[in-house]
């Protein structure tokens, strides 16, 4: 019988601290800045997640850093030398350059260890997307799925996870550069509310632009009842950057209209957050292939 894999996912996946400590994974943390000094986002644990977006409302402005290779491979490290394998579930590669430093470290540590069995899988998804996926992953790894179990399956699915969210204001994609200032200020004069996605690269993609916050919650709503397939996944997330009353007002509606069987409720955690910024809310789940 083979042994049971090591299953590693990242702290991009904004899943609560408590669902973390019970989840048997190892979490490779990615670094953040915030007020001149470096932390890890630990999923709230030491900085709470209101607390750090209450930091940018006041103007903070924290910047990301890629996981360093170091600890890829001291992770790898312990998995080899303990004869087990390991998978690797990792945030979108077109969103960060993580993934291709998993490879490199992957390829340091066959040299010291030949025979190990380490899976590196791109999930081309972020935040509560991310979140979803591996939280079904962990449960069939406690089911005592074998790697080439999860793996298979992984590559099946994976583009099943959909992820949509809107934000509160534009300022956050203009300081990193997504958008022009003009543009970012056309839209808040009109008060322009973008819906984005991810594509089936993992990349970050405009929907549509909807003209006031209750219309672009209704809208997250509605992609929801769109593409959503319970055959493949009867979990829902719902995701929020310091806006849990919106966050819950998308809960109650779509428990209203498909009660689907479990409904995960996470906060955007820092480095996701540095990105988007306070007020962006999302919903992911299971359905039709990212188009």
């Amino acid at each position: 019988m083979s042994a049971s894999p090591v299953l590693v996912i990242d702290s991009c996946s904004d899943l609560t601290a408590s669902m973390v400590d019970h989840l048997d994974v190892e979490v490779l943390h990615f670094p953040f800045t915030l007020d001149g000094q470096e932390r890890l986002d630990d999923f709230g644990k030491t900085l709470p997640h209101r607390d750090f977006f209450a930091r940018m409302r006041d103007g903070a402005t924290p910047t990301t850093a890629q996981i360093p290779r170091t600890e890829l491979e001291r992770v790898f490290s312990q998995a080899a030398a303990s004869g087990r394998p390991l998978v690797y579930f990792g945030f979108s590669s077109e969103l960060s350059s993580t993934f291709d430093s998993a490879h490199l470290a992957r390829d340091a540590v066959l040299e010291q260890f030949p025979s190990a069995d380490i899976r590196l899988v791109d999930t081309h998804s972020a935040s509560i997307a991310e979140g979803l996926f591996v939280h079904e992953a962990a449960t069939r790894h406690a089911d005592g799925a074998t790697a080439d179990e999860l793996v298979a399956w992984a590559e099946e699915n994976k583009l099943r996870v959909n992820g949509y969210f809107t934000l509160e204001n534009l300022e956050s994609l203009r300081r990193g550069g997504r958008i022009s200032d003009a543009a970012a200020a056309a839209g808040t004069m009109l008060d322009i509310k973008p819906l984005l996605t991810l594509d089936r690269d993992g990349k970050l993609v405009l929907k549509k632009s909807i003209r006031g916050r209750k219309k672009s919650l209704a809208a997250l709503v509605d992609i929801v009842g769109e593409r959503r397939d319970a055959a493949v996944g009867e979990t829902v997330a719902i995701g929020h950057a310091d806006a849990p009353e919106e966050a819950e007002y998308i809960r109650s509606v779509i428990e209203e209209r498909w009660a689907p069987a479990e409904v995960l409720m996470l906060e955007i955690g820092p480095v996701i957050g540095a990105h988007v910024g306070p007020g962006m809310v999302a919903v992911s789940f299971w359905g039709a292939e990212r188009p």
